[in-house]
């Protein structure tokens, strides 16, 4: 164990981009597999050979600098995809809607019939059929 730690000492390591193309590689050569696409499963292996170029690397710098561009695209998107899941998971109790003015999303609860409803962002009054 100690060789292989002093072989990776000063190297990069695993990160969130390194972890994503491994992954991406992995669903893209199950698909490729399945529906038996010889194109897509040569550039699964041009995926696998970045994430080990990227492991391997004594160019730390330039790996964490890759790696924050990937996070300021992968983190908002992720916060979308969270926050859909949600909405979706929740919407058996919850109604969601838009304030008409401001387009603030607002929750409130299913089988209320018609009520007053007062957006928190830009206080604008409304009614609304839950």
């Amino acid at each position: 164990m100690n060789g292989f730690r002093n072989f990776m000492n000063g190297r990069y390591g695993v990160d969130q981009l390194t972890l994503f193309l491994l992954i991406s590689g992995m669903v893209l050569t199950f698909l490729a597999n399945a529906f038996d696409l010889y194109a897509v499963t040569m550039f699964t292996f041009v995926i696998f050979f970045a994430c080990i170029y990227r492991v391997m690397s004594k160019n730390i710098s330039s790996r964490q600098a890759e790696n924050i561009k990937f996070l300021k695209l992968y983190n908002p998107a992720r916060a979308w995809t969270v926050g859909k899941y949600n909405i979706i998971k929740s919407s058996r109790y919850y109604k969601y809607f838009k304030c008409p003015h401001c387009k603030q999303e607002i929750r409130a609860p299913r089988g209320r019939g018609k009520i007053s409803v007062t957006c928190q962002k830009c206080k604008n009054k409304f009614v609304q059929k839950t």
